[in-house]
């Protein structure tokens, strides 16, 4: 919003409801609400797949309040939009298919070196008409280097910019589109494999339902927020595993986001176990 120039002012945060999907209802009365001000909403943004816990907007549901109000859809597919490749995964996109664009990352789950974010598009003419631009030193030749339609200042503002399509193009001719797809579902069993090891735990609670790769924990009741932090920080300095934090509800926790095609049932049973050694650790320091 603040790139756009329309500012982060005009940006309305929509309220999850407690599977941290957005709450229709809620973002429909937020639109009415700025209609009657005077105001002129343009822009819906929904999740598919959030970063933080894997959390799906339900974007058939967006879609309809986007076309009722002639707004722009847009997902925001970064993290969980290659599910696609999957076919036990890809009804939890129910929808997607219906955005003006999407933006998604091949490497996370697609295992694609970094960086390859990629933005797909409804309108190629509408996209290319809001970033192009005339110059003297960019003119077009029917022949030869400057020869071609297309060119990367016509699609953003970077004038130039590197060749993620590439390398991405390799990754699926090398592994196939069915075999980065199993991939993908083989990190979702793994996670559900760790949410059932911490539903047994009696040190450690989920803090969110695990809906793809990503597992949100924390330690129980007992134990000072801080705690969490450092075992994080203790696992990865020990070299043990690395697990990152993030905030929910307004309190740290631990995230888990399996996207190694080499993580195996075994790894998540010793990570339950290194987590566990971590914890009595910290005792009794750790404590409230």
């Amino acid at each position: 919003m603040e790139l756009a120039g329309a500012g982060s002012a005009h940006l309305r945060s929509i309220p999850a409801d407690s599977d941290g999907a957005m709450c229709v209802d809620l973002l429909r009365a937020a639109i009415e609400r700025d209609l009657a001000a005077g105001l002129s909403p343009f822009l819906i943004v929904g999740t598919a797949g959030t970063v933080d816990t894997g959390a799906f907007d339900p974007l058939q549901r967006l879609a309809l309040v986007a076309k009722e109000f002639a707004l722009w859809l847009h997902v925001d597919g970064a993290f969980g939009a290659l599910a696609a490749l999957s076919a036990t995964l890809k009804p939890r996109l129910s929808g997607m298919e219906l955005a003006d664009s999407i933006a998604l990352d091949f490497h996370k789950w697609a295992h694609v070196p970094y960086d390859a974010g990629f933005l797909l598009v409804r309108d190629g003419e509408m996209h290319r008409g809001t970033f192009a631009a005339a110059a003297a030193y960019l003119q077009r030749a029917p022949h030869g280097l400057a020869a071609g339609d297309v060119w990367p200042c016509d699609l953003g503002p970077d004038l130039s910019r590197g060749f993620p399509a590439l390398k991405t193009w390799f990754t699926f001719q090398v592994h196939g589109a069915d075999k980065i797809g199993r991939a993908i579902e083989a990190t979702c069993e793994n996670a559900q494999q760790l949410a059932e090891r911490l539903a047994k735990s009696e040190t450690f609670e989920l803090r969110a339902p695990v809906s793809l790769n990503i597992v949100c924990f924390a330690l129980k009741a007992g134990w000072r927020d801080e705690a969490n932090e450092a075992i994080v920080i203790d696992l990865q300095e020990r070299g043990l595993a690395a697990p990152s934090m993030t905030i929910l509800a307004s309190r740290p926790v631990i995230r888990a986001a399996i996207v190694n095609h080499r993580t195996t049932a075994a790894d998540i049973d010793q990570f339950v176990v290194v987590m566990h050694e971590a914890a009595r650790r910290l005792k009794p320091t750790g404590r409230s």
